[in-house]
Order: structure tokens, then sequence, then C-alpha cells
């Protein structure tokens, strides 16, 4: 196994464990901040992903490369798979 994947695997029991170890010796105003934090990165994802789906029944056709550019992926009216 790679270093790369086995860190990936474990980061999210190394963060929960230093956030015990944080919430044990914080004071409140720290973790109140945290968790405020916390819901606005949930909101701003919520909101990027709502605003940039495409629209029901809409196609996405992947990214290409045509004469040598990138074509970036887009939607088409049409039948989604």
């Amino acid at each position: 196994m790679r270093w790369a994947e086995l860190a990936l695997f474990l980061s999210p029991v190394l963060l929960y464990a230093a956030w015990r170890v944080a919430v044990a010796r914080a004071q409140p105003a720290l973790l109140w901040g945290a968790i405020a934090l916390v819901a606005c990165l949930a909101a701003g994802t919520l909101w990027y992903g709502l605003t940039r789906r495409l629209p029901p029944g809409t196609a996405y056709v992947p990214a290409r490369i045509e004469d040598g550019r990138i074509v970036p992926g887009h939607g088409v009216p049409g039948t989604a798979r």
C-alpha cells in the first residue's frame, strides 16, 4: 500500500483524535467558533452544489480533446442517461 493511500485512509481518525484533544483543552468560545466555521463550510458547499448543477433532463458531455485543445465538459439538452 502506498503512503499517500494510507494517509488518506487514516486522516479521518487522526482528525477526530485531534478534535477530541482540542475539545478537552479549549475554551467554549473556540468551540463555538469551530462549530460556526463547519456550518459555514457546509452551507457554502450546499450553495455551490445547488447553483452549479445541470437542469433535469440534461445530458452531461465529458471533457475531450479536439485539435489539440481541451473542450470542457458541459450539458446538452436531451435525454440524460
